[in-house]
């Protein structure tokens, strides 16, 4: 009979130890699974925050490059008050000057009248703005030469200029087909209009 009894509780023991067993095993995979899953997040939220940094970098260098480049462009194009004064008093000279011995065809031409009515800040901020060098008297007189605006009210400071220059009136002005700013003056000889001279409307110059 105790025999009996001791088979029943050895395998009641082992049946519970079994089960124990079983149960731990069970809470340990989860216990695992739970920290596998810990660990994927933990893995995954940190190159996200990697990710997220870098871009932030990227961001912040690219501005910085950006504005590096805006403020070199703005230097670039600035120009101070002295700095303009003293570029239009050398760009008139030179162009009122021999221009360095240059044959005639070869010179840019101004009437001073017109010359003396160029807006010049404009036009230098202009001329930086498109690449040309600080301080350079010939580039910068070509410049003008080529891109100043053309007075609205050139007719008559180019009569006057006529008139004061050979005591001619002109009665008519024409523009030369095909040639952009070039005109041609009439006056009048022996009660007919006649050509006179050829004018350039966005510099004042004349000649016959």
């Amino acid at each position: 009979m105790k025999a009996m009894i001791n088979k029943k509780t050895i395998v009641v023991t082992a049946l519970v130890l079994s089960l124990l067993f079983v149960g731990c095993s069970k809470a340990a995979d989860k216990s695992d699974s739970a920290s596998n899953e810990n660990n994927k997040n933990s893995t995954s939220t940190t190159s996200e925050d990697s990710n997220a940094g870098k871009s932030t970098t990227e961001n912040n260098s690219k501005k910085n490059n950006n504005n590096k480049s805006s403020q070199t462009a703005t230097q670039k194009a600035s120009a101070s008050s002295q700095e303009i004064q003293d570029i239009t008093k050398k760009v008139k000279d030179y162009i009122n000057g021999d221009q360095g011995n240059k044959p005639e065809y070869q010179k840019m031409h101004w009437s001073k009248t017109f010359l003396n009515k160029v807006d010049f800040v404009t036009l230098y901020k202009n001329y930086l703005n498109n690449g040309g060098k600080k301080g350079d008297v010939e580039s910068f007189a070509a410049y003008i030469t080529l891109n100043a605006p053309i007075q609205s009210d050139w007719q008559e400071m180019f009569k006057k200029d006529l008139y004061d220059t050979y005591g001619e009136k002109v009665v008519r002005i024409e523009k030369v087909q095909g040639d952009g700013d070039v005109y041609q003056a009439y006056i009048m000889k022996d009660g007919k209009e006649v050509p006179y001279v050829g004018v350039y409307a966005r510099t004042g110059y004349f000649h016959g």
